[in-house]
């Protein structure tokens, strides 16, 4: 009895928790609602490809584009070469320099001061000069950089090792682009002499910028420099561009570290354009857009021989559409708006926490059923655990974000199949209660889940949900683990006893790794761009998008959900259930996807209600028709056998 109400008192606990959780997504509902924008920043360096394709003046070009919208261009840091092209600069080895001295009037009178190894540049403008100089200051230290005179500066490097170090945003560049109207976005590289040191003097360089692009595989100063990074920015008050799903060495360190200062950037990399077709490209910035609240669109122009049209117009055509698409999305392109700032306090996390505590606490007693003195000692712990890492806020959240999302939905099918009773026969509603009490204790994750991280750090991106493949699988192997342990009248131990004494045949090895490859599979299949989608699934899935508006998830309407149904009739029907483990975790899919929709912050809150609900309409659908095929078979075999 006693027990009994210790249980009603936890699970009238498990309601408040809710209640909490449903605030705190309010909250971030609200905020999803404010309007819409996105920037978006054109590649100049391809965009002069273009232009110079069809030896069309750059100035025409741009004013072609900004006629369209578009007044953001991402201009990379200059470097030597291209100083020396831009008339900036002109330089040479010493080497060079003595011997041909004779076409090198301006070294005339130092000559004997001129080394064969080291590099020299003449630098007749002030600005050029200045910026040339601390550049080289900053990456080569003073000892290696020196003023001849007041226009060659000489440099102890050899001009190769030179030629690829950045050099800050040319001054020529800046003012052009400045007099057409243009704001620069600058995009800058690492190199191996940034250190702790002289980051911050990097940084100080690109003050009078908003929001900075790092380029290459790895971000500036990496690997020990992230942090002197995250405070440079910060103080010349600079956001950095997070380019998601290309992966760049140090992103993760420093998407922590600048917390709110983050806007998601996507863009599709110079490799994959070539693969495309403009429709695709289209489809998927909007997709970025409307589905994972990206805030800047790094947009690369199509490049001959990719297309056979005449560059200029098909690209202008190209960012016109992009304009198009986007507004009629109703998403505004314009400046940068500022995001409000949405942070979940201590109290909301513990509330919400001590609800995914005691949904962990019942799925426990699923499995071993607790005394009132354990039940009191795990209870305790809880509270204790939950009250230490309350000041912890971000590590407290990923630790209940992650629980929550391996407790509920294994907890969903195990609490609704043991309300399954084989006593009363096959009922076809049986079947659908279990798939409703299924998706009801699914929610209730949903809302502690998305609770949890109703958080700008998430919705920006700049901290993410931890664990992402782990929480996928669990589930998964807990309800297997068990319908296996349970299954039977013997306990949990004699169960375990009698597992370890079965003799494995050659079949149950190989369906094993039937299993284990299916699960690799699913595994792959759920990152970006680890298995590449074939082409008749990918027209599948564009055809779902165009007439669901959001596409569902393939596994959750034609894997999961129809196995939840087989599964509870094989349960009802079959004489025997040495599969239903199987059958059972596979059917957990559907649970753990419609789960993970959710642990994608970014995305707003409607797109993923909207995915689910169609994946439920779909999966229901699917899920009746197995119910009825399975229900007919199972008969079927019994009264043939």
């Amino acid at each position: 009895m006693i027990k009994k109400i210790v249980f009603g008192l936890l699970k009238i606990s498990l309601i408040v928790s809710v209640l909490v959780g449903c605030y705190s997504i309010l909250g971030r509902y609200l905020s999803e609602q404010e309007t819409r924008s996105v920037r978006v920043v054109i590649d100049l360096n391809d965009l002069k490809k273009v232009a110079a394709f069809e030896k069309v003046p750059l100035d025409k070009v741009l004013k072609q584009v900004k006629k369209i919208g578009f007044f953001e261009l991402g201009v990379f840091e200059e470097t030597l070469p291209d100083a020396n092209a831009q008339g900036e600069i002109y330089y040479a080895k010493g080497g060079s320099i003595k011997k041909l001295s004779a076409f090198s009037p301006v070294f005339t009178d130092r000559l004997k001061e001129i080394r064969p190894d080291r590099t020299y540049i003449f630098a007749p403008f002030k600005e050029p000069r200045k910026r040339i100089y601390d550049q080289l200051n900053w990456a080569l230290g003073e000892r290696a950089v020196r003023f001849l005179g007041q226009e060659v500066i000489e440099v102890d490097e050899a001009e190769e090792e030179l030629r690829t170090l950045g050099l800050g945003i040319s001054e020529i560049q800046r003012n052009y682009l400045g007099k057409l109207g243009f704001k620069i976005v600058p995009r800058v590289w690492n190199d191996s002499r940034y250190h702790l040191g002289n980051i911050e003097a990097k940084v100080s360089a690109l003050k009078n910028y908003k929001t900075v692009i790092f380029d290459g595989e790895e971000i500036l100063g990496y690997p020990e420099g992230i942090a002197s990074l995250a405070a440079a920015l910060n103080k010349f008050n600079l956001k950095y561009g997070f380019v998601e799903i290309v992966k760049q060495d140090g992103d993760v360190l420093l998407k922590n570290l600048m917390r709110e200062r983050v806007v998601r950037v996507h863009s599709v990399p110079k490799d994959e354009l070539k693969k495309l077709e403009k429709p695709e490209v289209l489809d998927r910035y909007l997709r970025a857009v409307r589905e994972r609240q990206v805030k800047l669109i790094y947009v690369r122009p199509f490049l001959p021989p990719r297309i056979d049209a005449m560059p200029v117009d098909f690209n202008l055509r190209f960012f016109a559409e992009l304009k198009d698409k986007l507004a009629g999305a109703k998403i505004l392109v314009g400046g940068e708006t500022e995001s409000s700032s949405l942070n979940m306090t201590s109290w909301q996390i513990v509330l919400i926490g001590w609800g995914v505590m005691v949904g962990a606490l019942l799925l426990l007693n699923a499995f071993i059923v607790l005394p009132l003195w354990a039940l009191a000692i795990l209870v305790l712990a809880g509270v204790n655990t939950l009250l230490f890492l309350a000041p912890k806020i971000i590590v407290l959240q990923k630790v209940l974000a992650f629980a929550a999302a391996v407790v509920f939905p294994s907890l969903a099918v195990i609490s609704s199949a043991r309300k399954l009773d084989r006593g009363r026969g096959f009922g076809f509603l049986q079947a659908l209660f279990f798939f409703i009490r299924t998706m009801v204790i699914t929610a209730v994750g949903i809302v502690f889940l998305v609770g949890l991280l109703a958080d700008s750090r998430y919705m920006s991106g700049a901290a993410v949900f931890p664990a992402v493949k782990a929480a996928l699988v669990l589930p998964m192997i807990i309800v297997a683990g068990y319908f296996l342990l349970k299954d039977g009248n013997m306990n949990i131990w004699q169960k375990w006893k009698e597992l370890l004494a079965t003799r494995i045949s050659v079949a149950n090895v190989l369906v094993g790794f039937f299993l284990l490859a299916a699960l690799g599979v699913f595994l792959a299949r759920s990152g970006n761009f680890v298995l590449p989608v074939p082409g008749a699934e990918k027209m599948f899935r564009n055809w779902l998008e165009m007439v669901l508006f959001v596409r569902p998830r393939t596994k959750e309407f034609l894997v999961g959900y129809p196995f939840l149904f087989f599964a509870a009739v094989y349960f009802l029907k079959a004489r025997s259930r040495d599969w239903l483990w199987v059958l059972m975790a596979i059917g957990t899919i559907a649970p753990v996807s419609v789960m993970n929709t959710f642990c994608h912050i970014h995305t707003p809150l409607t797109i993923s209600l909207v995915r689910t609900i169609n994946g439920l309409v779909l999966g229901l659908f699917f899920g009746i028709i197995t119910a009825l095929i399975a229900g007919w078979r199972i008969k079927t075999s019994k009264e043939g056998g």
